[in-house]
């Protein structure tokens, strides 16, 4: 899902990863957990000069082609704004650590996720 409406002049867009949810009626005819896949929501801001995009929620491996074609038609200065991302999986963090290597600012990085990108850069990965 992705929304634009302008806010103070600025440009911004929301792009909902979300998938569908099962539930049960009855829940203790259930045998196993319902398997839930995991939500991201992208907010972009921009003012022209500058990008912004949010994370939030849980990253993964899945979320990055949409997140790749969003920082692709969103040049020229780009920062990310990790202050809500609560989860990553190791392909997210080599991601982010290959924004970071290109030049472009994690703003709000948490630091399990910024000594996580660190241990991935000295493996080489």
């Amino acid at each position: 899902m992705l929304k634009f409406r302008p806010v103070l002049q600025l440009t911004r867009s929301m792009i909902s990863l979300s998938y569908e949810w099962r539930g049960d009626c009855d829940p203790p005819r259930r045998l196993a957990p319902i398997p839930r896949k995991t939500m991201l929501n992208i907010e972009k801001n921009s003012d022209g000069h500058k990008t912004t995009i949010r994370l939030i929620g849980r990253m993964q491996a899945e979320h990055l082609p949409a997140l790749q074609a969003l920082i692709k038609e969103s040049r020229p200065r780009i920062a990310l704004d990790l202050e809500q991302l609560t989860l990553v999986d190791v392909e997210a963090v080599r991601f982010l650590g290959g924004c970071r290597r290109n030049g472009m600012a994690l703003l709000n990085c948490s630091p399990y996720i910024r000594e996580w990108i660190a241990k991935e850069q000295k493996s080489g990965k």
